[in-house]
């Protein structure tokens, strides 16, 4: 069921002109908003104020439909960036490379404008989050899921398993992931993969973790770390650019999910939620 405001209620059923938008919303995981437009002047989004710029990336979308029940619908979208689309200071392609648009949401509006751009009110036309990313020397292909995706959830919802079935920093975890950053800074000799800095922790304690730079030009940007070696984080993924000496990280302790990781390097055994004594299958012959 779509919902009109009085007022472009009263516009409608009066058979005014009118000319359509859409209006594109883009929320990374990082906080960061954008707001564009496919329409050729910017225009201000009648309930939330905010101006959506038709000076961003030409966008190009597939069709949307209206469904009864709980199947995943999706969407495809086009962008084209230009040299001026900048995410953090990084082109938007080379973001969208370096995971800058893992877990961000979509949600698209169509705007009726009378008298252009003036937008008498909103359609909600589709909300999901991204999925499939291609990306080509100019084109970002999209594939949004709607948000009836997060309804996928495997039954039951507990299993037995030796490892826990927490995910670490979660509220049945329990630990705090701000008390557990590591700050510092980027070493000379670091590359898009290596990180050298000057960690002091015990080889592995950063494996299965991660890093965010919290200053300079990859500010915001989170990876992996693959293996971790006293002083320096080799991360699963490359960033989108070498980081500059002296830009500032925080580093974050991973978790295998034993139970001696749980007690020996978090001192949390209290809150594990693994069956490491189950007995093993055995066949018998």
């Amino acid at each position: 069921m779509k919902t009109l405001s009085p007022t472009l209620l009263t516009h409608l059923q009066g058979g005014g002109p009118f000319t359509m938008a859409d209006l594109y919303t883009v929320t990374m995981a990082s906080g960061t908003i954008l707001r564009w437009t496919d329409y050729d002047v910017d225009i201000t989004h009648p309930v939330t104020g905010y101006t959506h710029s038709a000076s961003g990336p030409v966008l190009k979308r597939g069709k949307t439909r209206t469904i009864i029940g709980v199947e995943v619908d999706t969407l495809d979208v086009s962008i084209y960036p230009q040299a001026s689309d900048l995410i953090n200071g990084i082109s938007l392609l080379a973001a969208a490379r370096g995971g800058a648009f893992d877990g961000a949401t979509l949600a698209l509006e169509r705007a009726f404008l009378s008298p252009a751009p003036v937008a008498l009110g909103i359609v909600s036309l589709f909300v999901g989050r991204f999925a499939d990313l291609q990306m080509g020397r100019t084109e970002l292909q999209a594939r949004i899921n709607s948000s009836t995706e997060s309804l996928s959830v495997q039954l039951p919802r507990n299993l037995f398993q030796p490892g826990c079935i927490h995910t670490l920093y979660d509220s049945g975890c329990g630990l705090a992931r701000a008390t557990l950053a590591a700050a510092s800074t980027i070493a000379t000799g670091s590359t898009d993969v290596l990180i050298l800095s000057g960690l002091g922790q015990a080889a592995g304690y950063f494996d299965r973790g991660y890093i965010r730079f919290t200053g300079g030009a990859l500010d915001g940007v989170r990876r992996t770390i693959k293996l971790h070696t006293t002083g320096a984080l080799l991360l699963f993924s490359p960033l989108p650019s070498a980081p500059t000496v002296g830009a500032s990280f925080s580093a974050y302790p991973g978790c295998d999910k034993l139970q001696a990781t749980c007690t020996t390097k978090f001192s949390n055994v209290v809150n594990f939620r693994g069956a490491p004594y189950i007995p093993t299958p055995e066949t018998a012959v």
